[in-house]
């Protein structure tokens, strides 16, 4: 009996250590995801470092849309970052924070016009100062004053171009910050200060559109007339900043002294200063001088900067509740001065908008102080996605495919009749039967489920054996579901055509070499990495650009002939349609049949099809339309370096 007891006993010490080592385990933590352009580092380590149950994951995306549409699919992140939020998107996706201490650590006047029937959505990220990035030095050179009138800002830009200073090889010197709809709009937004919203009729008339009793039209007709005369006299490229054509390299033209102003924020202004030191020590640029100036004006009224939230943060609606409240604990940090102080670092330039926050003297460009200290600086304050609508329809504008009264109208339609009469069309085209998902940049990378699905698309709309897609034309994912005409939009933005070439196998390896001659895993790779149809490749990223294309096989199995004659569809953008001056084409030139500027390539044109990406996808889906499509990975790119890895 003695015995037993002792087996007893021990059994209880062992089941008695085993539930102790089980409370003592570790927690898993709550992971909380967020989806932004910018790079957290700083705050996701002083989050980890603050909270021990809490791992906050970032992942990176350049298109905004993505996240929005992400949402709507109900996969979003649980901490959701907005641009330009409408008040339809947050009521509809984010949960109200006035109860958390975060909701009161910001000024009140911005909070103000956060708040929506009451509740408080969202909280602002530090911001950024909007004004003209100028090179000094270049004035210097050409004997010039910094300009105090737009008038002036004209006839300086016109002095130094035909000096030849500041300009680059499409021959222009000044240009906008426009990769998104916001920046573009928020350049007209600002031109309108010094002379109307920062006067008294302009700030009457805000308040009137807020109670929807006042339009665009008739109020703001003169909006577009600076970058008329910009275009007019050969300043500014309309065809770049209406997406015909590559964006302009702002970085490094600014760099290296080929663009003389840039309109755009405080961050870019030091990411050009920046930029132009290492190139100076690389002894690839002279070392030149920059400043930033403020919002001009025509009619001799004070000049005024423009401060704007970098982007504004929020709770996703649909986490679980133990997600909300940890997101609830991170925006609590958020908004104290150290989570202000990490934003700004990850950021690389801002200005808090925390109550009494003071501005660091260092983060304001040289050439602001005054206009930050003088109290001439304008919070931007407009209802839902005007400036982001504004910045789609001046593009619009520019690329010469509606005119400004046109522009306004449309404005005045999105913002009272809101935007599904307006930006999408929401005809079902198809279903899909897995996610199909664009992400971390991988239709840049490698081969693709979606940059398949395009691929195939094009080919089959084209009717050519071989279709070749470039992954920088490929821009959302799709999901599993009804896919609307709407989601094809997001997928494939751009106008670009398709077009059927006749071309020996050699200059096709030497298309795909061109290929992977951007890909990098460290940056932002190149969009001309090629998606494919109709034939596959075996690449090594690690080996030397000019030599990674390893070996090209048809469907058959059978190697490419190089000598043989093979028809592939590509899009006139590859073609040199918009040339292959400032990046355009993505050095395609052998694919040339366009470009009078540049030598044509041995190829021929065997067909236009007038048809888009998205138009190719349409098609598709139509075709496909009785049973679920879908794109599997298929072996059609491989990668030797990491496969070795």
């Amino acid at each position: 009996m003695k015995r037993i007891k002792f087996y007893i006993l021990i059994c209880v010490a062992i089941l008695a250590g085993t539930f102790s080592g089980c409370t003592e385990t570790e927690k898993e933590k709550i992971i909380i995801t967020v989806l932004h352009s910018d790079n957290f580092e700083s705050f996701e380590k002083l989050v980890e470092t603050e909270y021990q149950d809490i791992d906050l994951q970032y992942e990176k995306t350049p298109y905004p849309s993505e996240q929005l549409r992400r949402l709507e699919k109900g996969v979003g992140p649980d901490l959701v970052v907005f641009t330009q939020p409408s008040a339809k998107e947050v009521k509809k996706f984010l949960l109200d924070i006035g109860d958390t201490q975060a909701s009161t650590a910001y000024d009140g006047t911005v909070m103000k016009q956060l708040q929506m029937d009451g509740n408080a959505y969202l909280l602002p990220l530090p911001g950024q100062y909007s004004g003209y990035i100028v090179n000094e030095t270049l004035f210097e050179q050409a004997g010039l004053e910094l300009p105090a009138s737009n008038q002036e800002l004209l006839e300086d830009l016109g002095e130094l171009k035909a000096k030849g200073l500041g300009v680059g090889e499409d021959g222009v010197n000044f240009s906008i910050y426009s990769d998104y709809n916001a920046a573009l709009g928020m350049y007209y937004t600002g031109y309108m200060v010094p002379d109307f919203l920062g006067k008294v009729e302009g700030v009457n008339w805000l308040g009137d559109l807020r109670r929807k009793e006042e339009t665009f039209t008739g109020s703001w007709d003169q909006v577009f007339s600076f970058t008329d005369q910009l275009v007019k006299e050969g300043l500014l490229d309309a065809a770049a900043m209406g997406k015909q054509r590559n964006a302009i390299r702002y970085k490094g033209r600014m760099a290296n002294g080929t663009l003389a102003v840039l309109f755009g924020n405080s961050s870019l202004y030091r990411n050009c200063v920046e930029e132009n030191e290492n190139e100076a020590e690389a002894g690839t640029s002279q070392k030149y001088s920059y400043r930033m100036l403020p919002l001009l004006s025509d009619q001799g009224n004070e000049p005024w900067l423009i401060l704007s939230p970098s982007a504004y943060i929020g709770i996703n609606a649909a986490s679980d509740e133990e997600k909300q409240e940890a997101c609830k604990r991170v925006l609590e940090l958020l908004s104290t001065p150290e989570g202000q102080e990490a934003v700004v670092k990850d950021l690389e330039m801002g200005v808090s908008y925390l109550r009494n926050a003071q501005v660091d003297a260092e983060l304001i460009p040289e050439g602001l102080e005054q206009y930050t200290e003088s109290g001439y600086v304008y919070n931007v304050q407009f209802p839902d996605k005007i400036v982001e609508y504004l910045g789609s329809q001046a593009r619009q504008m520019l690329a010469g495919q509606i005119t400004a009264q046109e522009a306004l109208a449309a404005v005045d339609k999105y913002y009272y009749e809101g935007s599904e009469d307006v930006d999408y069309d929401l005809s079902v085209v198809g279903k899909l039967e897995k996610d199909l998902l664009m992400q971390n940049y991988n239709v840049r990378l490698g081969e693709t489920e979606i940059g398949n699905l395009v691929a195939d698309s094009v080919a089959e709309a084209s009717g050519a054996p071989i279709a070749v897609v470039n992954g920088g034309g490929i821009r959302g994912s799709l999901y599993q579901g009804e896919i609307y005409g709407e989601d094809l939009a997001a997928v494939c933005p751009y106008d670009n055509v398709i077009v059927v070439l006749e071309m020996k196998g050699q200059t096709l390896f030497d298309m795909l070499e061109n290929s992977l001659s951007a890909m990098t895993y460290e940056d932002m790779p190149g969009g001309r990495f090629l998606q494919v149809s109709g034939l596959s490749y075996v690449m090594d990223s690690s080996k030397a650009v000019g030599a990674r294309l390893v070996e090209v096989k048809l469907p058959d199995g059978s190697e490419l002939d190089l000598s043989g004659t093979y028809q592939v569809a590509v899009n006139d953008y590859m073609a040199g349609r918009q040339g292959y001056a400032e990046g355009n084409g993505d050095d395609y030139k052998m694919l040339n049949v366009y470009d009078e500027l540049t030598p044509k390539g041995q190829v021929s044109i065997i067909r236009e099809t007038g048809l888009t990406y998205r138009d190719a996808l349409a098609q598709y889906f139509e075709s496909h339309k009785d049973s679920l499509i879908s794109a599997d990975l298929e072996g059609r790119i491989t990668n030797l370096a990491q496969k070795q890895s």
